[in-house]
């Protein structure tokens, strides 16, 4: 049933599908039964005729993950799938929380422009004045560009999950937009 949900997320987002079947070192996979089922599904693989990349994979021995990145550059380049980097910054939030000694933040992926530390930023009801920005490792970030995930510090509150971020001309429009 979460598969079936979020296919049909990507499905009404009309974006590309690319499959990874994930779980191939189990005894007992069975690639073929998967591609069929997604037969059924009105998503055929590539090798079936269909337009759906599909790439078997083992995240715990790690096999098949170099196709797959292998892969989703390939669709990018295929499809053109290009961020503008001179755009007002703009993405989405992956995950929020409350830590202490830091106040609310949020891990965010920036999708087009580039977010610099002292930017605001709206996010539905909550907003920030970028104080601080971390790279996944920890360390201080002064931009982050496009595709690139960043905790940023200085929310006014946790902000929801999946909700889209953008920049605005200052941290009192960021307000009043969020109020």
């Amino acid at each position: 049933p979460q598969t079936d949900e979020a296919l049909k997320h990507a499905q009404n987002a009309k974006v590309t599908l690319l499959v990874a079947v994930n779980k191939m070192d189990v005894k007992g996979a069975n690639l073929d039964q998967v591609k069929a089922q997604m037969q059924q599904r009105n998503i055929a693989p590539e090798d079936w005729g269909g337009e759906t990349v599909t790439v078997p994979v083992s995240a715990v021995k790690g096999t098949g993950v170099n196709e797959l990145l292998d892969m989703i550059l390939l669709q990018a380049d295929v499809l053109e799938l290009k961020a503008n980097p001179k755009a007002e910054a703009s993405g989405v939030i992956i995950e929020s929380e409350m830590e202490v000694g830091r106040g609310p933040l949020a891990t965010v992926i920036v999708q087009r422009g580039v977010l610099r530390v002292g930017d605001a930023i709206v996010c539905g009801e909550q907003w920030a004045k970028v104080r601080a920005m971390f790279d996944d490792q920890g360390n201080n970030l002064k931009e982050a560009p496009p595709s690139t995930p960043a905790r940023v510090i200085g929310w006014s509150g946790p902000p929801d999950s999946g909700a889209t971020f953008r920049v605005v001309k200052n941290a009192r429009e960021a307000e009043n937009l969020a109020e």
